[in-house]
């Protein structure tokens, strides 16, 4: 167990979680046991009528009555309920000014066993108070918070500042946390980003996706389901993504806001967190990475169409704050379809803007522009997508397109370097060239390759002049064409 901590430490580390001089604090009660069951856990969904929240600490069960102590030296700035009898709480600060100073909040004590006064010093262990009886079955326990304010006494609109569980001494916690299916039998569920559109089980999925995860975890009561601690997520298929930090319930919470950013609550993944039940659907893709959960994240998904079309695995992996691990994954087809238009211009001036070959590398289609230098690829599949554009007597041209929508394309081709006289492109000079500048002149032919080509005589224009000088060159020891 020591090492999976240890390898938790590393994870929420590199993810800049801790502070570098963090310093383990006991147990608030049952000091020296590491058997703690805990039944709600830092930022766990919860809605017990009115808004849903995110639950801004850790409950710790203990039987009504437990003696409570306090885990660091302070200064109670705080004696007071929120809500009648079975609120009673007390916050110990790091320092007795009105400056702004972080705390620890013991809270749901029996009023007439606290034993500390707004203003007393108190030292580590100190006692407290004890639980107070709660009036649901089995669930009598601490409700325990790191928090932050100002003032030399407080009110309760303390901020929430972090997970106990990342300072407090470690904990016996022999269970894995636990995927289940978010739909009848796909480990996740697809919908299109921030709605309730849902992909049918086994569909193929397209543009801007949520990934929805069933997840959960228990600490040494099976009864009372509870969040993780991190949870992340990876694609891998032809365009990858590495593992990527979903959530990781630490740190400032914002506990009642954007808690549907990270937990969806609809008629397909409904979350419930009450005493009769505990359901937790969290929305892997509302992230940027880090461990705070913001209303911007709500924006955040797979942009599937940044992605080839494709089979692509879906992973996830959650953790406890004790490391133990769970894993699931499942494959899914992603198909986007956009169409690339454009235009394919002669750099040269040719008036004939017909023949252009436009090909898409990764399926092989091509098609031809037409008499006015169009062409459109009707389906081309998202992500990067690798065209090459060719025509007869013109250096081609390779490029990318990013096609995440539909998308315009503009090219211009430049002449190769061509024998001035050699019309139709052959690599020859011979009669066939004349017999071409002649179709073009009069019968409409196609254009020479490139249109320089031509003007043999170098007079700028393209006629039966030039027609006749190569004949004469040809046939009548005339001058050779001019130079290219």
């Amino acid at each position: 167990m020591r090492r999976l901590s240890f390898r938790i430490l590393l994870l929420a580390a590199s993810l800049g979680l801790f502070a570098a001089t963090l310093t383990a604090i006991p147990w608030p009660l049952l000091a020296g046991d590491t058997h703690h069951a805990i039944g709600n856990s830092y930022a766990e969904y919860q809605h017990y009528g009115g808004m849903p929240y995110m639950h801004p600490g850790i409950d710790i069960l203990a039987p009504a009555g437990t003696p409570v102590y306090a885990v660091k030296a302070g200064y109670v700035k705080a004696v007071l309920t929120t809500a009648a009898d079975l609120h009673w709480r007390v916050a110990i600060g790091d320092s007795a000014g009105a400056d702004e100073c972080d705390g620890w909040l013991y809270a749901h004590l029996d009023v007439n066993t606290i034993a500390v006064n707004e203003g007393d010093y108190v030292e580590q262990g100190q006692y407290l108070g004890e639980l107070v009886y709660w009036p649901t079955a089995g669930f009598h326990h601490l409700h325990f918070s790191k928090i932050r304010h100002s003032g030399v006494v407080w009110n309760s609109d303390w901020t929430f500042i972090g997970n106990p569980l990342d300072e407090l001494e470690g904990i016996a916690d022999p269970d894995n946390p636990l995927f289940e299916p978010a739909r009848t039998i796909q480990p996740f569920a697809f919908c299109r980003n921030q709605t309730a559109d849902y992909f049918p089980e086994g569909a193929t999925v397209s543009g801007d996706v949520d990934i929805i995860a069933r997840v959960s975890d228990v600490v040494n009561s099976p009864a009372w389901k509870l969040t993780p601690y991190l949870v992340e997520y990876r694609l891998e298929g032809d365009s990858s993504l590495p593992w990527t930090t979903s959530f990781c319930f630490t740190g400032y919470l914002d506990w009642e806001n954007n808690v549907e950013v990270a937990f969806r609550r609809d008629t397909v993944c409904r979350s419930y967190g009450d005493y009769d039940q505990r359901v937790f659907f969290l929305n892997l893709t509302n992230t940027d990475g880090d461990s705070t959960i913001e209303a911007a994240d709500a924006a955040r998904c797979w942009s599937t169409a940044d992605f080839h079309n494709g089979t692509y695995t879906v992973s996830a992996r959650a953790y406890d704050r004790a490391g133990n691990e769970a894993v699931t994954s499942m494959t899914v087809e992603v198909a986007n379809w956009f169409a690339l238009t454009g235009t394919v211009t002669p750099g040269d001036g040719n008036p004939d803007l017909e023949g252009a070959v436009v090909t898409l590398l990764s399926s092989g289609d091509s098609v031809v522009t037409d008499e006015a230098g169009a062409f459109t690829l009707a389906a081309v599949g998202g992500g990067s997508q690798p065209i090459t554009i060719s025509r007869p007597g013109y250096v081609s041209v390779d490029t990318v397109v990013v096609m995440n929508q539909a998308q315009t394309l503009a090219v211009t081709l430049e002449p190769v370097y061509f024998t001035r006289g050699d019309a139709n492109f052959d690599g020859a000079l011979n009669i066939g060239d004349a017999v071409y500048i002649i179709t073009y002149v009069f019968r409409n032919g196609p254009s020479p390759k490139p249109l320089y080509a031509g003007d043999i005589n170098s007079d700028g224009a393209i006629n039966v002049g030039d027609a006749v000088y190569l004949v004469n060159y040809l046939f009548r020891q005339g001058p050779p064409p001019l130079a290219s």
